[in-house]
């Protein structure tokens, strides 16, 4: 009796589902009935929601054709095979028209926010004719040059962009002068380089605008300083930051450096300068194997250091000498050489390459090899001298203490 149950039940169930099946509409038939409405007679809500009903529908059959498709080809069922396939074809040409894509658009527009970026990213993502394009213009004209360039961004409607800024230009400054910033019109600023705006809705272009004259800019010293003049004074940037050493200005644009300002003089329309550093900070120096607040006496130790060059200018021929002004130390090996360290990397004392991430001592190669007396008293504090020094004589120091067990 229970068993004759049990199989009731089932059949009513599977009954139910496969009239749940038969009563939903296949992709094909809510396609044709989307294509049939009155587009000005339905709600941008309606449409929306149509097309997310179909979508779903596409991506519940494309998933059956797909398993039948590969059980056919495993099977060798070319029948089989080419109706998979032929479906997975037709499903992909349900798509929204550009009509409807157009149409759609003009009602967006007439929205307010936050519902028109929502339904604009909507758009974005369901229509394939809905890709609206950001135009950056960088074209310039004069006498003895024409420097065209554009660039174009495709985003989601609203998302933002960052528009660039003198800096990253790389179009020769003494022909174009430097970037005033960029103008819905091609005479008129409207927006700053390096400003912060919206993708826009529709297809939109932004001129770059240039002035004569000369720019420096340096965030260190947070100089920006802009001279139209002919005569051209150029300023020498005063960091808070010791280990600065200031190397000149560069201009990239046209491989100008400026290393003795009483010697410059304005080219064509300007420049942009960026002022170059010589910067290195001495990191994480470690006594191998024991703790350096708590060293052992009569024992030949080893110490190692991290370092990373910080500045804008490449350093080489570098090497580090360590000492030490305690009548209880012996300095077995106060030299270390460490060669070349490019802008913007880290190394260490014994490190096989440079990376871009910090990197730990490893190992007794290439260290400082030193040794505390025997007579030293437990608790004395021993004072160390790190300096590293280029190729050019620019040197570094780190002064750091260490402790008798």
């Amino acid at each position: 009796m229970k068993r004759m149950r049990k199989l009731i039940l089932m059949t009513v169930m599977l009954t139910m589902g496969m009239v749940a099946v038969a009563a939903t509409p296949t992709a094909e038939e809510q396609y044709a009935t989307i294509k049939s409405k009155d587009l000005s007679s339905q709600s941008v809500k309606a449409i929306t929601k149509s097309y997310d009903k179909l979508n779903e529908a596409i991506a519940n059959e494309a998933e059956q054709a797909r398993k039948r498709f590969y059980e056919a080809r495993s099977k060798g069922d070319r029948e089989a095979y080419y109706e998979a396939r032929e479906h997975l074809s037709l499903l992909s040409t349900y798509h929204m028209d550009q009509s409807t894509s157009d149409y759609l658009l003009e009602q967006i527009l007439g929205l307010d926010e936050p519902q028109k970026s929502e339904v604009a990213a909507w758009l974005y993502e369901n229509s394939p004719y809905y890709r609206p394009t950001l135009t950056l213009d960088f074209s310039s004209e004069g006498e003895n040059y024409r420097y065209s360039y554009r660039q174009q961004i495709r985003k989601v409607p609203g998302s933002e962009i960052v528009l660039p800024s003198s800096g990253q230009l790389r179009m020769n400054s003494a022909h174009l002068g430097v970037l005033a910033g960029w103008g819905v019109t091609p005479d008129e600023v409207t927006y700053q380089g390096g400003e912060t705006i919206q993708m826009s809705y529709t297809n939109q272009t932004l001129y770059a605008i240039y002035q004569d004259g000369v720019r420096f800019v340096d965030p260190l010293s947070g100089t920006d300083l802009f001279i139209e003049t002919e005569d051209v004074e150029v300023p020498t940037p005063v960091a808070d930051d010791a280990s600065a050493i200031f190397a000149g200005w560069y201009d990239k644009s046209t491989n100008t450096l400026i290393t003795d300002p009483s010697s410059y003089e304005k080219v064509g329309k300007g420049g942009y300068f960026e002022a170059l550093w010589k910067r290195l900070a001495i990191e994480d120096i470690t006594v191998l194997y024991y703790d350096k607040d708590t060293l052992p006496t009569n024992t030949q130790m080893s110490m190692g250091f991290s370092y990373a060059n910080t500045g804008t200018v490449d350093l080489a021929g570098l090497r580090a000498t360590l000492s030490s002004e305690s009548e209880y130390v012996r300095i077995l090996s106060d030299e270390v050489y460490l060669g070349s360290l490019d802008a913007g990397l880290m190394s260490t004392n014994n490190s096989r390459w440079a990376t871009s991430n910090k990197q730990q001592v490893r190992g007794e190669s290439n260290t400082f090899r030193f040794v505390i007396a025997s007579d030293a008293p437990s608790g004395t504090v021993i004072p160390f001298t790190l300096q590293v020094v280029n190729d050019k004589g620019d040197t570094w120091t780190q002064h750091f203490e260490s402790v008798v067990r």
